[in-house]
């Protein structure tokens, strides 16, 4: 329920955003200040000559019948691939597996370069959405997973963060991976003592209501450059307050020339050390129209705005997001600067939209709210640089639902249930082997409404469901129990990690840590905004007994062994080994029942 509060809270600013002003932890490195690279050195939009390559993917080619991953992101896994040998060795050396012989597994990566999906794993992380809780359960596990933290290797966990192709968030991960990429990828627990969570950070709070006429300021600037602007403006902006480390500006203007697109600038991203980030959103159809299962994902990489889409695959750069369609190079005149980076993590984060919702499915608050904004106040605008591109269905299958918009209204992935973004690294061309996917939802409730909420596969099994779909055959995704007659919480998957997908070679196997009490509780509601330092270490001690399971009521040895076979187990049938004994006994343990 939203407080009263909240709806005159909003309702100002709305106002700001249209209307002229009256008047114990370790550290291990320093973390870096985010790049300022906004052309226009603010918040800002500027128009700017179109590139000679316009389309990164261009609409809708394919070769060989299947869709091509954009030359950035292909070179980017492939020389992060080339370097990861011998991160690879270090990592199985630590480990130990019994009768494993790592030598003869990394054989045809050594003779013939490291390749991802093909000599080498090929592996991403999927960070679930929820808030605060969701930003410190992820942050809590890519803690645990960096071999620069000496907690990790010493648990022989260590080095499987760098070894992560790919790490995808939404919502709260967002957030996560926004702070994290814009400053250099410092280790976790440097970041999270300067993300202010233990200020009051509620809207209606003193602590950020003092801010909102120089944050109205900061939005003005984009305004004037001839753009919409609304609520969700402002929420970035507070975003950025909180998480981008930008010692330029004074409070609260941090972030406002710091865009997505400078992630690409920073030097362990340059040095391909780095998983690939992306931040996802989808959007809503249109005011007051309900979101369906056809509802695209769009991706926001450090270098690239693009959307696998059963109607529709295509990108372009990221620093030209906001430009109009320009097939054929129609247009000489394109934006920059529209990607700013609190603006992206708040697109991912828009829960705002909830209030665009058909009028039977609001609770009255927002009904109320409704009647004193305009339709579209609560989307994320963002230009359709990919209208009229969405390829047409030759029955009656569903096109592209933005096909035909001049804006897009982007909005939390939630929405469609894929509050976990496995979707994301489903798509074929990408060839992952597996997937961690990172649970903080809180879609279970106990019989006893006085305890937490908990994580019931909602999340999985809606894009689980989602593949089964006709229109969405080729994106394979391993069986997942049932959320909804609760087979999956009577299985137990919520309370220990399980993998997915063992002996289903169609797909990514799916290694599934989900958030539960292994050493503290760590289930807050979304709605928490201010967390103490206590707090945020509990999260952190869980987080890693989580990743490690060296503590807790499924404290086990041998999962950093069982943890490791899960994710080398493709490249081992790639090069026409056996599982050993060892990985047999972990996948016995840990793997679903089917």
């Amino acid at each position: 329920m939203i407080s009263s509060n909240l709806v005159v809270i909003v309702h100002y600013l709305l106002l700001l955003a249209q209307s002229s002003p009256s008047t114990g932890r370790h550290v291990l490195e320093r973390r870096d200040p985010a790049l300022t690279t906004s052309p226009s050195g603010n918040y800002a939009p500027v128009y700017d000559k179109c590139p000679a390559r316009f389309y990164l993917r261009e609409p809708n080619k394919l070769t060989n019948g299947r869709a091509e991953l954009s030359d950035v992101e292909r070179n980017y896994i492939t020389e992060k691939a080339q370097k990861s040998i011998n991160p690879w060795r270090k990592y199985l050396e630590n480990v130990k597996l019994k009768d494993f012989d790592i030598n003869s597994f990394l054989r045809e990566a050594e003779n013939r370069g490291g390749l991802a999906g093909d000599t080498l794993p090929n592996f991403g992380l999927s960070l679930s959405g929820g808030g605060g809780r969701a930003l410190c359960l992820s942050g809590s596990i890519l803690e645990a997973f960096d071999s620069r933290n000496p907690r990790a290797d010493a648990a022989r966990v260590g080095g499987i963060l760098q070894l992560s192709n790919y790490a995808v968030g939404v919502s709260g991960a967002s957030w996560l991976l926004g702070a994290w990429g814009t400053s250099n990828f410092p280790p976790i627990s440097d970041m999270a003592p300067k993300w202010r969570l233990s200020e009051q950070n509620d809207l209606w709070d003193w602590n950020v209501v003092k801010h909102y006429r120089k944050v109205y300021k900061v939005v003005k600037q984009k305004k004037l450059a001839g753009f919409a602007t609304n609520i969700i403006d402002v929420w970035g902006r507070l975003l950025s307050r909180l998480f981008i480390d930008d010692p330029t500006q004074e409070d609260p203007n941090q972030g406002e020339g710091v865009l997505w697109s400078s992630i690409s600038q920073t030097p362990l991203y340059k040095d391909r050390q780095v998983p690939y980030v992306i931040s996802v959103a989808t959007s809503r159809p249109g005011i007051k129209e309900d979101f369906t299962p056809y509802s695209p994902i769009y991706e926001f990489s450090a270098e690239e705005f693009g959307v696998f889409h059963p109607r529709l695959n295509v990108s372009i750069p990221m620093q030209y997001l906001g430009s109009p369609q320009n097939l054929n190079g129609v247009h000489n005149t394109c934006v920059r600067g529209f990607d700013n980076a609190g603006f992206i993590m708040g697109l991912s984060s828009n829960i705002y939209s909830m209030i665009d919702s058909p009028n039977d499915h609001k609770p009255m608050v927002l009904k109320i709210v409704d009647k004193i904004t305009d339709d579209d106040n609560f989307e994320g605008k963002v230009p359709n640089t990919f209208q009229n591109l969405g390829q047409v269905p030759e029955d009656d299958s569903p096109g592209f639902q933005d096909n035909s918009r001049d804006t897009i209204l982007m909005a939390d992935c939630g929405f469609i249930n894929e509050s976990i973004p496995i979707y994301t690294l489903l798509q074929p061309e990408r060839k992952i082997d597996a997937i961690i996917a990172v649970d903080a939802s809180t879609d279970g409730k106990e019989a006893d409404p006085t305890l937490l909420r908990y994580p019931n596969g909602t999340a999985l099994f809606s894009s689980y469901s989602r593949t089964l779909l006709p229109m969405y055959r080729g994106r394979h995704m391993p069986k997942i129990p049932s959320s909804i007659n609760g087979s999956f919480t009577d299985l137990g998957y919520h309370r220990r990690p399980t993998f997915f997908g063992c002996n289903d070679y169609q797909g990514p196997l799916i290694i599934y840590l989900p958030n539960y009490y292994a050493v503290g509780e760590t289930n807050q509601p979304t709605s928490k905004t201010t967390y103490t330092p206590e707090e945020i270490q509990i999260f952190y001690e869980n987080g890693f007994a989580i990743a490690t399971q060296n503590a807790g009521p499924t404290r086990n040895p041998d999962w950093p062994a069982c943890l490791a076979c899960a994710l080398i187990d493709r490249q081992v049938l790639r090069n026409s080994a056996s599982r050993t004994a060892e990985c047999q006994a972990c996948f016995q343990q840990y793997c679903a029942k089917d």
